[in-house]
């Protein structure tokens, strides 16, 4: 599938619509759902997730297979979100509050302890939430993590320890 993606961008890179069409269905899914769950705003990771798409079309010519194509767009999605979540805490200390989804609650309970884990999430600095999402929710590995965000492995592992430290305090005075 590697060699496939990698086609795909190179034919991106040459300016194919129907490439970055597939390219899009192919990685829409999984860069929502780590968007999501950074900002918990369904209409909000739409236009992320657009922003992400018109960066990749638009910086095409300077594509170099390098690293996985699932690398490169996921640190376009996470540096895209640093810099969002930058801007909005400037206007709103309240960024882990937001949609939960359509789908309705099957209890008081579960919505309670979703969300303060959602809420609980939230808290964490932004480095180890970055990490958390992308281990724990797109399961991706502390090696692909390092490269997404460009930082060392030994530093994934320890935002994802401290992340879970954290969140074993935070969630403690809820019960959880």
């Amino acid at each position: 599938m590697s060699d496939r993606e990698t086609r795909l961008m190179l034919a991106v890179k040459e300016g194919s619509a129907e490439a970055f069409r597939e390219l899009y269905e192919l990685y829409r899914k999984p860069l929502a759902n780590f968007l999501y769950r950074l900002c918990w705003d369904s209409s909000l990771v739409e236009d992320l997730l657009q922003e992400v798409f018109l960066r990749v079309w638009r910086a095409r010519g300077s594509y170099q297979p390098q690293a996985k194509v699932s690398t490169y767009l996921f640190r376009i999605a996470a540096n895209l979100w640093i810099n969002e979540s930058a801007k909005r805490r400037e206007r709103s200390s309240e960024l882990a509050e937001g949609v939960v989804g359509d789908a309705v609650s099957e209890s008081l309970e579960r919505s309670e302890i979703q969300k303060a884990v959602r809420q609980a999430i939230g808290e964490l600095p932004e480095g180890e939430r970055i990490c958390l999402i992308l281990s724990e929710y797109n399961g991706l590995k502390y090696a692909q993590i390092a490269e997404v965000l460009g930082i060392p492995v030994g530093t994934v592992k320890s935002r994802m320890y401290s992340a879970i430290q954290r969140l074993k305090e935070l969630l403690k005075s809820h019960e959880v």
